[in-house]
């Protein structure tokens, strides 16, 4: 029988929330009633990005060059349009930049804790990956910076806000990670994806024009239309453009491609504003409950937070039988950890009264949750 390159035996499945996570696999034939374990927008997509979507013809090829998403992003954002890649989600994107860019046995850096796909997909594409931790930490921040010039990495990863934090990074130092990976020779691919959930967003795309940054954003989730796979990429033209080239035809389909279109409206943008302002007011009421039962929390900017529940497959089963599906972060080396996304008003004292079940004998000590 056939067997598959190096590369693909040493590739791990992806764990991820949502109804096709781990998390949800495990909950199989459990009366699921709130779904925390994905950071999506609960309050759903706006009027305009759903009639989009209900009004895509589906009889003929999706444009493969995305036109009129990549155009309306374009002027949306202040960018030149041959900066601008349109893909199936962040997902698509992060591999494709991997596919187009990495040799075999080239280094790849990861702020740590991070989305699995950046390993992911580097490991698939034959990288030797090195993590070290990252956070607003003035030391750790250091660290990565000194990495960033001793490693000299094809490509270095870093999310903000970080998944499962929702610890913001900020300008300036994001602006130290671009400028270090640009004198080490190395490329910076900078995940935005939960930049509009933050309290203060450090705006999209944070360093246009910066001539060593790849800036990945999702708008599923924001825009709560994870199902139809909405992406794009604004990186140097040269970089964008074989971005472009490696990427599955078609892949992006007519639906996304008019959701996009959608999302990028006044009305889309106004809906976000008002929905992410409730989010992260109920992400701080979830926190101070969570707090008071004993739990330690992450300091979050965003809708989502990691909650220290001593054992977390102990804590997803035990609220699972309260109809409560969460993220376990044990894929992230977090075994103690759970994510939850902060939803609706109603939903969210469900989740608070759930808590009364990971009471002792969960144990606790003096160890930070990140």
């Amino acid at each position: 029988m056939i067997s598959p390159r190096a590369a693909v035996l040493q590739a791990s499945r992806g764990e991820h929330g949502g109804h096709g996570g781990h998390a949800a696999r495990t909950a199989d034939g459990i009366d699921v009633r709130h779904d925390f374990s994905a950071c999506i927008n609960a309050f759903g997509p706006a009027d305009v990005v759903s009639q989009a979507v209900r009004n895509t013809a589906f009889s003929e090829y999706p444009d493969p060059h995305s036109v009129a998403a990549r155009t309306t992003a374009a002027r949306a954002w202040g960018r030149p349009v041959d900066e601008i890649v349109f893909g199936a989600g962040a997902a698509e994107l992060i591999q494709s930049v991997c596919f187009a860019f990495i040799h075999s046995n080239d280094d790849v850096l990861i702020g740590t804790p991070a989305f699995g796909e950046y390993a992911r997909a580097s490991t698939l594409c034959g990288a030797a990956v090195i993590t070290a931790p990252l956070s607003g930490i003035a030391s750790e921040a250091r660290h990565f910076i000194d990495c960033i010039l001793h490693v000299r990495a094809r490509l270095v990863f870093v999310g903000s806000p970080i998944s499962p934090t929702g610890e913001p990074l900020g300008r300036n130092l994001l602006g130290g990670i671009a400028d270090a990976c640009r004198a080490a020779g190395s490329v910076l691919v900078l995940d935005q994806s939960y930049d509009a959930f933050a309290d203060e967003p450090i705006g999209w795309p944070a360093f246009g024009g910066h001539d060593a940054v790849v800036h990945v954003r999702s708008l599923t989730k924001e825009h709560a239309i994870a199902g139809v796979r909405v992406g794009f990429a604004v990186a140097p033209p040269a970089i964008a453009d074989w971005i472009d080239v490696v990427r599955v035809p078609w892949s992006a389909s007519s639906a996304a491609q008019a959701a996009a279109v959608a999302a990028l409206s006044d009305e889309a943008a106004q809906h976000v504003a008002r929905s992410t302002t409730v989010l992260r007011r109920e992400r701080a009421r979830v926190a101070d409950a969570c707090q008071r039962a004993g739990f330690r929390t992450s300091d979050s900017s965003t809708h989502y937070l990691l909650v220290d529940v001593g054992s977390a497959p102990r804590a997803l089963s035990r609220l699972l039988e309260r109809g409560i599906l969460v993220r376990d972060c044990t894929s992230f080396g977090l075994p103690r950890c759970i994510r939850v996304a902060a939803r609706t008003p109603d939903a969210n004292d469900a989740l608070i009264a759930a808590f009364d079940s990971l009471t002792p004998p969960f144990p606790r000590d003096d160890r930070t949750s990140q």
